[in-house]
Protein backbone atom coordinates (compact mmCIF):
# COMPACT_ATOMS: atom_id res chain seq x y z
CA UNK A 1 0.00 0.00 0.00
CA UNK A 2 1.15 3.54 -0.78
CA UNK A 3 -0.16 6.69 0.88
CA UNK A 4 -0.04 10.14 -0.71
CA UNK A 5 -0.80 13.09 1.56
CA UNK A 6 -1.65 16.21 -0.45
CA UNK A 7 -1.49 19.52 1.43
CA UNK A 8 -2.36 22.98 0.22
CA UNK A 9 0.00 25.51 1.81
CA UNK A 10 -1.27 27.40 4.86
CA UNK A 11 -2.77 30.90 4.91
CA UNK A 12 -0.26 33.39 3.54
CA UNK A 13 0.04 37.13 3.30
CA UNK A 14 -1.71 38.66 0.31
CA UNK A 15 0.32 39.38 -2.79
CA UNK A 16 -0.12 43.11 -2.15
CA UNK A 17 1.93 42.74 1.07
CA UNK A 18 4.72 40.71 -0.51
CA UNK A 19 7.59 41.52 -2.86
CA UNK A 20 6.39 38.79 -5.24
CA UNK A 21 4.20 35.68 -5.27
CA UNK A 22 7.10 33.27 -4.74
CA UNK A 23 8.23 34.98 -1.52
CA UNK A 24 4.86 35.29 0.24
CA UNK A 25 5.11 34.41 3.96
CA UNK A 26 2.68 32.50 6.16
CA UNK A 27 0.42 34.53 8.39
CA UNK A 28 0.25 33.74 12.13
CA UNK A 29 -3.08 32.01 11.51
CA UNK A 30 -1.42 29.88 8.84
CA UNK A 31 1.29 28.74 11.25
CA UNK A 32 -1.34 27.77 13.84
CA UNK A 33 -3.36 25.94 11.18
CA UNK A 34 -0.35 23.87 10.09
CA UNK A 35 0.23 22.79 13.68
CA UNK A 36 -3.46 21.92 14.08
CA UNK A 37 -3.48 19.76 10.94
CA UNK A 38 -0.14 18.12 11.82
CA UNK A 39 -1.41 17.16 15.27
CA UNK A 40 -4.62 15.79 13.77
CA UNK A 41 -2.71 13.66 11.27
CA UNK A 42 -0.44 12.32 14.00
CA UNK A 43 -3.52 11.40 16.02
CA UNK A 44 -4.85 9.47 13.01
CA UNK A 45 -1.42 7.85 12.45
CA UNK A 46 -1.13 9.47 9.04
CA UNK A 47 2.54 10.39 8.99
CA UNK A 48 4.78 10.80 5.95
CA UNK A 49 8.17 9.17 5.48
CA UNK A 50 9.20 11.93 3.07
CA UNK A 51 7.99 15.43 2.18
CA UNK A 52 8.12 17.05 -1.25
CA UNK A 53 7.34 20.76 -1.39
CA UNK A 54 6.97 23.57 -3.81
CA UNK A 55 9.99 25.84 -3.32
CA UNK A 56 7.69 28.89 -2.91
CA UNK A 57 8.21 30.30 0.55
CA UNK A 58 4.66 29.77 1.88
CA UNK A 59 4.64 26.12 0.82
CA UNK A 60 8.14 25.50 2.11
CA UNK A 61 7.25 27.09 5.47
CA UNK A 62 4.21 24.79 5.66
CA UNK A 63 6.41 21.78 4.84
CA UNK A 64 9.03 22.80 7.41
CA UNK A 65 6.48 23.07 10.23
CA UNK A 66 5.02 19.70 9.27
CA UNK A 67 8.46 18.12 9.03
CA UNK A 68 9.18 19.30 12.58
CA UNK A 69 5.96 17.72 13.82
CA UNK A 70 6.95 14.40 12.21
CA UNK A 71 10.63 14.55 13.24
CA UNK A 72 11.76 14.78 9.63
CA UNK A 73 14.90 16.94 9.33
CA UNK A 74 14.23 20.09 7.27
CA UNK A 75 17.24 19.29 5.09
CA UNK A 76 15.40 16.16 3.87
CA UNK A 77 12.46 18.12 2.41
CA UNK A 78 12.64 17.73 -1.36
CA UNK A 79 12.05 21.05 -3.13
CA UNK A 80 10.45 20.42 -6.48
CA UNK A 81 9.96 23.47 -8.77
CA UNK A 82 7.34 21.58 -10.80
CA UNK A 83 4.96 21.84 -7.81
CA UNK A 84 5.08 25.65 -8.04
CA UNK A 85 5.19 25.98 -11.80
CA UNK A 86 2.24 23.69 -12.55
CA UNK A 87 2.08 20.17 -13.91
CA UNK A 88 -0.01 17.56 -15.63
CA UNK A 89 -1.09 14.51 -13.65
CA UNK A 90 1.30 12.42 -15.75
CA UNK A 91 4.25 14.69 -14.84
CA UNK A 92 3.23 14.58 -11.18
CA UNK A 93 3.01 10.77 -11.06
CA UNK A 94 6.35 10.42 -12.84
CA UNK A 95 8.08 12.76 -10.37
CA UNK A 96 6.69 11.13 -7.22
CA UNK A 97 7.55 7.67 -8.54
CA UNK A 98 11.11 8.87 -9.13
CA UNK A 99 11.55 10.67 -5.79
CA UNK A 100 9.58 8.46 -3.41
CA UNK A 101 10.90 5.12 -4.62
CA UNK A 102 11.87 3.80 -1.18
CA UNK A 103 8.98 5.11 0.95
CA UNK A 104 5.39 4.07 1.55
CA UNK A 105 4.00 7.40 2.75
CA UNK A 106 4.67 10.65 0.90
CA UNK A 107 3.48 14.19 1.63
CA UNK A 108 3.35 16.81 -1.14
CA UNK A 109 2.85 20.46 -0.16
CA UNK A 110 1.66 22.65 -2.99
CA UNK A 111 -0.80 25.18 -4.35
CA UNK A 112 -4.30 25.39 -5.70
CA UNK A 113 -5.73 24.71 -8.16
CA UNK A 114 -3.20 21.94 -8.92
CA UNK A 115 -3.19 20.26 -5.49
CA UNK A 116 -7.00 19.98 -5.43
CA UNK A 117 -7.14 18.82 -9.05
CA UNK A 118 -4.52 16.18 -8.30
CA UNK A 119 -6.71 14.85 -5.47
CA UNK A 120 -9.74 14.83 -7.78
CA UNK A 121 -7.89 13.08 -10.60
CA UNK A 122 -6.38 10.41 -8.36
CA UNK A 123 -9.59 9.54 -6.49
CA UNK A 124 -12.54 10.65 -8.61
CA UNK A 125 -13.85 12.39 -5.49
CA UNK A 126 -15.04 15.98 -5.72
CA UNK A 127 -12.97 18.36 -3.65
CA UNK A 128 -14.88 21.55 -4.43
CA UNK A 129 -13.61 23.27 -1.29
CA UNK A 130 -9.86 22.86 -0.78
CA UNK A 131 -9.00 25.81 1.51
CA UNK A 132 -5.56 26.70 2.80
CA UNK A 133 -3.96 23.89 4.81
CA UNK A 134 -6.58 21.44 3.53
CA UNK A 135 -5.13 17.94 3.51
CA UNK A 136 -6.21 14.84 1.60
CA UNK A 137 -4.71 11.48 2.45
CA UNK A 138 -5.09 9.08 -0.45
CA UNK A 139 -4.23 5.39 -0.32
CA UNK A 140 -3.39 3.13 -3.23
CA UNK A 141 -3.45 -0.68 -3.26
CA UNK A 142 -0.11 -0.94 -5.03
CA UNK A 143 3.40 -1.93 -4.03
CA UNK A 144 5.22 0.58 -6.26
CA UNK A 145 4.58 4.26 -6.98
CA UNK A 146 4.89 3.50 -10.72
CA UNK A 147 1.67 1.49 -10.48
CA UNK A 148 -0.48 4.48 -9.51
CA UNK A 149 -2.98 5.48 -12.17
CA UNK A 150 -5.58 8.21 -12.49
CA UNK A 151 -8.66 7.22 -10.49
CA UNK A 152 -6.92 4.40 -8.60
CA UNK A 153 -6.75 6.10 -5.20
CA UNK A 154 -9.16 6.02 -2.27
CA UNK A 155 -9.60 9.03 -0.01
CA UNK A 156 -8.61 7.95 3.47
CA UNK A 157 -9.09 11.37 5.06
CA UNK A 158 -9.88 14.92 4.02
CA UNK A 159 -9.56 17.65 6.62
CA UNK A 160 -9.08 21.40 6.84
CA UNK A 161 -8.54 23.76 9.80
CA UNK A 162 -12.04 25.28 10.03
CA UNK A 163 -13.56 21.81 10.27
CA UNK A 164 -11.30 20.94 13.21
CA UNK A 165 -11.90 24.29 14.92
CA UNK A 166 -15.68 23.87 14.55
CA UNK A 167 -15.50 20.49 16.34
CA UNK A 168 -14.09 22.07 19.50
Amino acid sequence: MKRLILVRHAKAEPLTDAKDDFGRQLKKRGIKDVRLISDHLIGKRIVPDTIISSPAHRALQTAQIMAGAYSIPEIEIIKLPLIYEGYTIEQFLKEIALRARMVDSLMVVGHNPEIAMTAVQLTGDRFFNFPTTATASIVFSVSDWNQIKVGSGRTELFVFPKELKDRK
